[in-house]
């Protein structure tokens, strides 16, 4: 029974006098552009994006050595050259996928149901009770917007956000994930989330990035102990299916598929399971997963640093955190 006596429900963002301020001004006009581009043909978008893409690389050195390490400790068997094009690859990806925000965000559900081609093993939540809860993970693809918005053709789901830094980025993002997501709540709210899949909700979440230590525990990633995140698992203890989701771009659309995790018998099995899934649908698409993130940021007790020039900028965010809280 769903111990939050409301309802799956969306929070309207509101319009602030603030979001109005000279410093959004080229924000606005970045939106502006990108919203004009959900009316061109997806293959000028492609070629678009990857231009885009390639010029972020041109002039995000950090982040592109964060791809590099993270693509060297996942795949060692590559050599420089080989690692080389798939950091040309990614970042091609990322750039299309900022214009797929347009076709994500904005485009009509006609639109979204002529991108999608399949959905393999969808009858696995269509199976479900009706009070039958399922957290639905997904990974932090290049195009994760659209992402959603695919999913949300064939679910009623809810999803975890957080608040961007950019006051109009998180006004526009929310407003747009309005329309297409029932239960958007940020990721202070996680108790919320729990209650509404006991009441038998669908949640998206995105499991695959290092949230921190104190939530996690360190699990074979690649081969590489990574910390992932305990929530799916203390989820599966509480009842709650685990879907494992993964959106793949081909030549002419998208497919999905979705696989049900089957093993809770022992501690850190489900954890297991669900980072072999992500491997495996990493695999089918390595540029398109978001490699410019530090995976590897937290690492066991006594292993150096992966990311070392990053210290100070994580100083940073510490005390933004703690101001926070």
């Amino acid at each position: 029974m769903n111990t939050d006596n409301t309802p799956p429900h969306n929070i309207k963002p509101k319009f602030e006098l603030v979001l109005l301020h000279p410093k959004y001004f080229l924000t606005w006009c970045g939106m502006g552009f990108i919203y004009l581009c959900k009316f061109l043909p997806y293959s000028l978008i492609i070629k678009l994006g990857s231009a885009l893409g390639t010029l972020l690389q041109s002039i995000s050195p950090h982040r592109k050595e964060i791809a590099q390490a993270n693509m060297q400790l996942c795949f060692p068997n590559k050599d420089v050259a080989e690692i080389n094009e798939l950091v040309k690859a990614h970042f091609k990806n990322f750039g299309v996928g900022i214009f797929e925000l347009a076709i994500a965000w904005w485009s009509s559900e006609k639109t979204i149901k002529s991108l999608k081609r399949n959905s393999q093993n969808i009858n696995i939540l269509n199976d479900l009770n009706k009070d039958q809860g399922a957290l639905i993970l997904i990974k932090h693809s290049t195009h994760v917007e659209l992402d959603i918005r695919l999913m949300s053709l064939d679910i009623d789901l809810g999803g975890m956000y957080k608040p961007q830094s950019n006051k109009v980025m998180s006004y526009l993002m929310i407003k747009a994930r309005n329309r297409y997501v029932n239960g958007a709540i940020n990721n202070r709210q996680a108790k919320m989330a729990v209650d509404w899949m006991k009441g038998g909700h669908k949640f998206l979440y995105a499991a695959d990035q290092d949230y921190g230590t104190k939530v996690s525990q360190f699990i074979p990633f690649f081969g590489v102990d990574a910390a992932t995140v305990t929530f799916p698992e203390h989820l599966s203890k509480k009842g709650i299916k685990i879907i494992m989701a993964n959106v793949a771009r081909n030549q002419d659309g998208f497919d999905l598929e979705f696989h049900e995790l089957t093993d809770y018998t022992e501690e850190g099995s489900v954890l297991k399971q669900m980072n072999s899934f992500y491997e495996d649908f990493i695999l089918k698409s390595p540029p398109s997963f978001l490699w410019m993130h530090r995976r590897f940021k937290n690492r066991p007790q006594g292993q150096e640093p992966i990311y070392s020039d990053w210290k100070r900028r994580d100083r940073k965010r510490e005390k933004i955190r703690n101001k926070r809280s």
